[in-house]
């Protein structure tokens, strides 16, 4: 009985050694210094501006309230010239967020109506 035992104890231990060696050796599953080292910068921290195309710049539009929008600050944003939200352009990719808008507000740059009064 106790050689049986034995023998199980020893089949559990190679069986949990195999396991460990696939685990390691499976392909993509550990990568050097991928917790510390990120591929690609934060989103908010990548460089304005960037190359957008003259097809795309004529659909989009301000996602609040639909109207069209002015590349400005030298093709670092587009400017909404009705409420002054700028929208930031980070690598060449629109950031069409309202809330990205707002935080870039213009308020100087607002174009208001002038009645007549």
């Amino acid at each position: 009985m106790r050689r049986f035992v034995k023998f199980l104890i020893f089949l559990v231990v190679a069986a949990l050694i195999i396991r460990a060696v696939k685990a390691y050796l499976a392909p993509g599953d550990h990568q050097e210094n991928s917790l510390t080292e990120p591929d690609t910068e934060p989103y908010d921290e990548a460089p304005l501006g960037g190359e957008v195309s003259a097809d795309l710049l004529e659909i989009l539009v301000c996602p609040e309230d639909k109207g069209s929008l002015e590349l400005v600050d030298e093709g670092k944003f587009l400017l909404n010239p009705r409420n002054g939200y700028k929208y930031p352009i980070r690598g060449g990719v629109p950031v069409m967020l309202i809330e990205e808008g707002r935080k870039h507000q213009d308020e100087s740059l607002i174009v208001t109506e002038q009645g007549s009064g």
